[in-house]
């Protein structure tokens, strides 16, 4: 009779500890998968233990669930562990690439102001055919000057040239610094630098010199992106 309890407690104790390994499974993905939070498995087991008569014997099938219980708690900390990092990654790589973009744009902050810094700086210049200096400018002479000048940048002799060079920017999504043209293909006849606000500054032409005008005035017909 003795013996019968014996096996019935210890089956008893397998069926919980059975339950309890499913219980923590359940538990654990949810934790590493769900909040990325560290679990402990000595914790989680202490609160899902089965409770042990203290005359019963110790069977061998008690060692292996307990042993097997700690290895699964150790797997599914590990898995949680694997989880949190793989997020802190995601998270390091998303910054990273944010101070990226933000030191691009001030580099490309840096060119604009020393683009219309140089530019602006010609105001009242005179406008001379085929002119390439500050003693002379026409518009496609203006902007290879103000380019070179300001950034090292060597473009184009002609503004049906220099339309070629760049990246193509939607008249309504222009930014200081972009060149404006007037004219289609091998027809483009005038190249400008926008400044902002809906104005320019160009070398306008005989008896105009450098000046900064606004669209309203004359409207380009396409823009490009160079910085």
């Amino acid at each position: 009779m003795i013996k019968a309890n014996l096996t019935c407690k210890a089956a008893s104790r397998d069926a919980v500890a059975s339950c309890t390994r499913n219980r923590l499974l359940l538990a654990g993905f949810a934790v590493a998968l769900s909040l990325g939070l560290a679990l402990s498995p000595q914790s989680a087991l202490a609160d899902e233990a089965p409770a042990e008569d203290p005359a019963a014997p110790a069977e061998a099938g008690d060692h292996e669930g307990h042993g097997s219980d700690a290895a699964f708690g150790h797997a599914v900390a590990a898995l949680t562990a694997t989880v949190v990092n793989e997020q802190s990654a995601q998270e390091m790589d998303a910054y990273t690439a944010h101070l990226e973009a933000t030191a691009a744009e001030a580099v490309r902050a840096s060119k604009v102001d020393a683009v219309l810094a140089e530019a602006l700086s010609h105001k009242g210049a005179p406008y001379a055919y085929g002119g390439t200096t500050p003693r002379g400018f026409d518009c496609s002479g203006f902007t290879s000057y103000v380019f070179r000048t300001a950034l090292g940048v060597e473009l184009p002799r002609t503004a049906a040239a220099q339309a070629g060079v760049g990246e193509p920017v939607s008249m309504d999504a222009l930014l200081p610094g972009d060149l404006l043209f007037w004219g289609r293909g091998s027809g483009v006849y005038h190249v400008a630098v926008y400044v902002g606000d809906g104005s320019y500054i160009h070398a306008a032409g005989s008896g105009k010199g450098v000046r900064v005008q606004t669209m309203e005035y004359f409207h380009p017909t396409f823009a490009k992106r160079l910085i």
